[in-house]
């Protein structure tokens, strides 16, 4: 049914002459770290993300006026790094100063979001992960079609990994 569902969205936003979506698709998922260099070795070196853009190495300063407004947040800076992997791109922001920081929190708190990684190998993931003293909650849990745990990356930041077939 839900896939059903997701057809007959995707279908009815492509087809001319009904009203255009105001949004067409999404562009990233961001997360704000408190050490993003700490960041960039978890996403690259351990998951084989790929540092597609980095602010500071394109000498580009992200402060000031605009920035506040945009972000909400005035009199910071902020370091952008976009990661991709498998057409997917992730955001990862260090605000300085830094705001506060995740706490005690769970994947059902209200406004809790984790991006979820697909993967070939579950079991092996699983196992770098705990030799690298990442925080699991739980090994990989089997649902049938597919395997999948949810993992934390360096600032508590809730991560899911997935292998089989999925509903979408």
């Amino acid at each position: 049914m839900l896939k059903g569902l997701l057809e007959q969205v995707r279908t009815e936003t492509m087809n001319p002459g009904r009203e255009k979506a105001m949004i067409r698709s999404i562009h990233h998922s961001c997360f704000t770290v408190s050490n993003i260099e700490r960041s960039i070795v978890f996403y690259r070196d351990l998951l084989g993300m790929k540092v597609l853009w980095d602010s500071v190495e394109a000498g580009l300063q992200y402060k000031g006026p605009v920035c506040d407004r945009i972000t909400g947040c005035p009199g910071t800076e902020q370091h952008l790094v976009y990661l991709g992997i498998g057409g997917g791109v992730l955001e990862l922001v260090e605000y300085t100063p830094t705001g506060r920081p995740l706490k005690d929190h769970k994947a059902s708190d209200i406004g809790a979001a984790h991006v979820c990684f697909k993967t070939d190998d579950i079991n092996t993931l699983y196992e770098k992960l705990l030799a690298n003293n990442v925080t699991v909650h739980c090994p990989p849990q089997n649902r049938g079609e597919l395997s999948l745990f949810y993992f934390r990356d360096p600032d508590g930041i809730i991560l899911e990994a997935i292998e089989g077939k999925t509903r979408v």
